[in-house]
């Protein structure tokens, strides 16, 4: 799997950085300037309606896959509520303008983008006034993003087609005094040039009255709504507690000891930091190192210490846990006795004589974990691009007792369940919809699935 920052293809039109140099000077025909695009019906007078349709026509598609589970719908704001907007730069009419993709060409001008949070829309007129007049820092210029948080923090990233000129950062310092940026960034192939740093730090308010902050790196993937985040980290929250719960009904009303966290895909860390007080240990696997680097800030500034941030492919990780777990499953199987099942382990024995146990405890964290994930499959969480979970990874994740699934395609994840054979070993027992792409025909939602031997 690649990064979480090349996940979300649905938001390629808004990460509108044109391909070929020179794409900046000219707009490619038919040219609109009224900012309407043909993948977004921004319309809030009509958005109660769209989210409507959307969610019935998700419902119909899963069917009796959902069929007896409340299915949680958690709108948008029906304007600014993104906190990051991307832009090609490009001249309509000789004219440097903000400008949106559509069919794959930036044909749409735009002079404000009411998605975008009040912060960007305030900045957009006074940047694009400076850039246009100056040489410096409009030659080559190809697209222009702004990644902002609910505090005010901001980061303006200009991106150039050609070599940057050289009173670039001259121009750029001059500028950011004048409009009080908090963080700008120049980018030209084989150069970046950063005027104070390269991220912002969002906090996200959860309703157990924790407030998390969160260090967003430019260019890696972050949650482009900070208010939907909120609302996926509270339900994540919650479906954590319902499983302790659950597990704690299973042991008899005493309380267990309390569950390990795999998590795949991690990103920075935005559900690991929340989640890790509801796990005894969590492992987050993630192949970006520079996302890698800010989970590993943002465990530390939110106080985490239960957390290890593994950088790593997630393809090669689950073939080699899948090794342990097919290893200790044969081993179970070759020394099952008639002793009752562990109820720990969802109903499976363990291995005779475990290798976490013949072994001394490996003072390497990640290592450690794989120790103890052999005999304990607890919980995963996935979060996977929109192509869903490739076979290895199902079938990896069909040894867990309880999944968190968090998926930005619904039909990834319903092939994931029907054709991936996820509903054969397992139930959904929760469900979501958060609709992060307000106007636009795209959902994303997640599923709470159980082991159906402990549905019984």
């Amino acid at each position: 799997r690649r990064a979480k920052s090349h996940r979300r293809s649905t938001n390629r039109h808004l990460a509108a950085t044109p391909s070929k140099p020179g794409m900046a000077m000219a707009a490619t025909a038919p040219i609109r300037c009224d900012g309407k695009v043909t993948w977004m019906a921004f319309e809030p007078e009509s958005y109660e309606h769209q989210l409507q349709e959307k969610t019935s026509a998700m419902r119909s598609r899963f069917g009796a896959v959902l069929a007896g589970v409340e299915v949680q719908i958690f709108p948008s704001m029906p304007a600014h509520f993104r906190q990051r907007a991307r832009f090609a730069m490009c001249r309509f009419d000789g004219v440097l303008k903000f400008a949106l993709f559509d069919k794959d060409a930036p044909r749409v001008a735009v002079d404000r983008f009411p998605v975008a949070s009040r912060e960007i829309n305030e900045l957009m007129p006074r940047l694009l006034a400076a850039v246009a007049s100056s040489e410096a820092l409009s030659t080559g210029l190809e697209a222009c993003h702004f990644l902002g948080t609910q505090t005010g923090d901001m980061l303006v990233s200009l991106i150039y087609g050609e070599p940057m000129h050289s009173d670039w950062r001259a121009a750029a310092e001059a500028m950011r005094a004048e409009l009080s940026l908090p963080a700008l960034l120049g980018r030209a192939k084989g150069t970046r040039v950063v005027l104070d740093r390269d991220s912002v730090d969002e906090t996200y308010a959860l309703h157990d009255g924790r407030r998390l902050t969160y260090r967003q790196v430019e260019g890696s993937f972050s949650n482009p709504s900070a208010a939907m985040c909120e609302k996926t980290l509270d339900w994540l929250c919650e479906s954590a507690r319902l499983i302790a719960a659950e597990r704690a009904r299973r042991g008899g009303g005493a309380a267990p000891a309390q569950s390990l966290l795999l998590e795949l895909y991690s990103g920075n860390g935005n559900h690991t930091v929340a989640l890790a007080t509801h796990f005894s240990h969590v492992l987050a696997v993630e192949i970006d190192r520079r996302l890698c680097a800010a989970a590993e800030h943002n465990l530390a500034s939110n106080g985490v210490r239960n957390a290890t941030v593994l950088a790593a492919d997630s393809g090669r990780f689950c073939r080699s846990l899948l090794r342990k777990l097919d290893r200790g499953a044969k081993e179970a199987a070759a020394g099952r006795t008639a002793a009752p099942p562990d109820a720990e382990l969802g109903g499976r024995e363990e291995p005779t004589q475990p290798a976490a146990e013949a072994a001394a405890p490996s003072a390497n964290p990640t290592t450690r974990w794989l120790e103890e994930a052999r005999g304990r499959t607890d919980v995963i969480l996935v979060d996977p691009p929109r192509c869903g979970l490739d076979a290895d990874t199902l079938r990896l994740v069909s040894y867990f007792d309880h999944v968190l699934y968090i998926s930005c395609n619904p039909e990834a994840l319903l092939d994931n369940l029907q054709r991936g054979g996820l509903l054969q070993t397992h139930a959904v027992v929760r469900s979501a919809i958060f609709d992060h792409f307000a106007y636009t025909p795209h959902l994303e939602c997640a599923v709470l699935l159980r082991r159906r031997t402990l549905c019984e």
